[in-house]
């Protein structure tokens, strides 16, 4: 979520070179905008309810799951749409690796309580990692089959880190994974005494990633109606361009506010 996208002034026409740090597509903005205004809210309102004691019966509500789990889809699709356009994948995965591991050190030293491993930005790093390594490969490939195969399993893998099952047409299949071993959970598969107040296993959402780079091309041919390229809400678009930052900076932030609260 921190990979610069395309935001295109009305005069200049759209290049498969040209999108990045200073010509981007709005709507993707837009999109991203929404989804990390969204998990300040989800946050606030955890901390609101786990750190100051309040009552919020909707958080817990059917409405809100699905809420949620749209936003998480929309946030790792439009990141990795983002992903096709980058020529720095690898170190851009690395640095969001990298801080999602500081994270999990800074949690364990001053909230054990609420310790996050691979949470977010470990899933990010890693899914960019993994695209950065194999993207050779998918662009070799039709870009549209790139995205049904990755969605496919999107959609096969949504619940997997949950339940242990697979979702087919016509019903689901409980896999029987093993629980005794400690080093499985970038994947989805948890040991009996794993916790992590915040994860994002790469069984869906690196799947959910690697399906959004299936589009990077739509994209950055400029396949789409000229919307897409203009769409702008300022506010909205600016916390997308800069959701990383948003993204850092806002737990910390709200943890102080329901404290003194």
């Amino acid at each position: 979520m921190a990979l610069k996208q395309a935001e295109l002034p009305a005069e200049t026409p759209v290049k498969t070179d040209s999108i990045g740090r200073n010509n981007r597509v709005g709507f993707l903005d837009l999109l991203r905008g929404f989804a990390i205004i969204f998990v300040m809210i989800y946050h606030l309102l955890y901390d609101l309810i786990f750190f100051s004691g309040k009552d919020i019966p909707f958080f817990f509500s059917d409405a809100m799951d699905i809420i949620h789990n749209f936003f998480l889809v929309v946030l790792f699709a439009v990141s990795g749409i983002c992903a096709g356009f980058s020529k720095n994948v690898l170190k851009r995965g690395a640095t969001l690796f990298l801080l999602g591991e500081l994270l999990t050190i800074g949690t364990a030293v001053f909230f054990p309580q609420e310790l996050i491993v691979f949470g977010v930005l470990s899933c990010f790093g890693m899914s960019m990692l993994i695209y950065g390594v194999i993207s050779p490969l998918l662009k070799k490939l039709p870009q549209l089959a790139v995205f049904a195969v990755f969605a496919a399993l999107s959609i096969i893998f949504f619940n997997f880190h949950r339940t242990d099952s697979l979702f087919f047409i016509l019903g689901s299949v409980k896999l029987n994974v093993p629980h005794d071993i400690p080093y499985l959970y970038p994947l989805g598969i948890k040991s009996d005494d794993f916790h992590s107040a915040d994860y994002f296993p790469l069984a869906p959402f690196g799947f959910i990633f690697l399906a959004g780079t299936g589009l990077s091309d739509i994209f950055a041919k400029k396949q789409l109606p000229e919307f897409f390229y203009k769409a702008k809400l300022p506010a909205v678009n600016f916390c997308g361009r800069y959701s990383l930052w948003f993204y850092i900076i806002h737990q910390p932030i709200f943890m102080l506010i329901t404290y003194f609260l």
